[in-house]
């Protein structure tokens, strides 16, 4: 399987949002760049100004561009922002001594797709009924469409009220030790109540759609998502396994969701970032007619999205090579230096 190592379809689910650097002198002084066929924002930020993770503001320098992963051959590109206009009088800035300097805030990962990324439970994820059929008699159900879900006046539904339809797939197993760690949680979208017509039974229309609906599918009162997390360092060394990914492939690459065997209960929150690394193995050498070890290679990062008790959901922000079940992790005591290593 081909790695992915472009980032064509992950600039529209992630990105860095920087908001505190401004755009350096762009590489040799290059000051407007002509769109050539298969670039991206990611790609020529990383060009110009060594740090992909720049591109919002490539962005907003060129407010002409209403979709940043659909950009044109011939478009001209600005790559650097015209000088400030000198004020007519020198503003006077009085200093006080015990003035309090706030602290940067730390850069803050965005997922677009947020609220489909999943997660393990340890147990069946409690729902409050489900979806039953719709009007129009089909089967895969999408956003707009309306459909009858079994819950009415004896739930003290009422019109407006909002539910997340979810389904809980298969138990997950560590891929390690073999103990079941809990079930894999898929989430499918959003509905919203349009009508009461019973204790048992009301109408709906389904507002958010992540993947396909069907009848069957559980509902639960609806919880806010999260399209956003502030990366934070960890607080101890703490290191774990890659036990699952959101959807059921063999290997995962840059752009995919993993699910990680640490929680809450590890320290682990939310925006914590992770290494993935093959651990060191022994080879033999024919030369000394004994085994030595060949030293274990960092394969990828995770950032953290969702947090469970002994469980957690991750992005892979960047991959040098395939990432698999069992693969190990490692929780990172400062920010790692993405921007160099891609």
């Amino acid at each position: 399987m081909k790695l992915k190592l472009v980032l064509s379809g992950v600039l529209l689910t992630a990105c860095f949002a920087f908001a505190q650097l401004e755009l350096p002198p762009p590489e040799g002084g290059q000051e407007i760049y002509v769109i050539r066929p298969g670039d991206t924002l990611w790609d020529i930020s990383k060009r110009f100004f060594k740090n992909p993770f720049l591109w919002p503001r490539l962005w907003e320098l060129n407010p002409y561009i209403d979709n940043p992963n659909l950009i044109y051959p011939g478009d001209v590109l600005v790559l650097k922002p015209p000088p400030p206009r000198p004020p007519r009088e020198l503003p006077v800035v009085k200093i006080e001594p015990e003035t309090e300097i706030k602290p940067i805030p730390p850069p803050i990962f965005f997922y677009s797709r947020g609220g489909s990324e999943g997660f393990i439970y340890q147990k069946e994820w409690e729902s409050m009924g489900a979806i039953l059929a719709s009007p129009k008699l089909i089967t895969i159900l999408g956003e707009g469409d309306a459909v009858y879900v079994n819950v009415g006046l004896r739930d003290g539904v009422k019109r407006g009220d909002r539910f997340t339809a979810f389904r809980s797939s298969k138990e997950v197993l560590h891929p390690v030790t073999g103990l079941r760690i809990g079930y894999k949680v898929l989430v499918l979208g959003d509905i919203e109540i349009t009508g009461v017509l019973g204790d048992r039974l009301s109408t709906a229309r389904i507002d958010t759609s992540y993947r396909e609906i069907t009848s069957g599918a559980r509902i639960r009162p609806y919880e806010p998502i999260v399209k956003e997390v502030a990366l934070r360092r960890g607080e101890q060394e703490v290191e774990g396994y890659v036990v699952e990914n959101l959807n059921n492939l063999v290997v995962n690459a840059q752009g995919d969701i993993v699910y990680i065997d640490l929680g809450s209960m590890d320290g682990i929150v939310p925006g914590n970032t992770l290494s993935v690394y093959k651990p060191g193995r022994r080879v033999f050498d024919p030369d000394l007619g004994t085994s030595v070890i060949i030293p274990g290679i960092e394969v990828g990062k995770i950032v953290i999205l969702r947090v469970q008790r002994k469980s957690s959901t991750g992005f892979v922000i960047e991959s040098s090579r395939e990432i698999v079940r069992g693969d190990r992790v490692r929780v990172d005591l400062r920010f790692p230096k993405l921007a160099s290593s891609l």
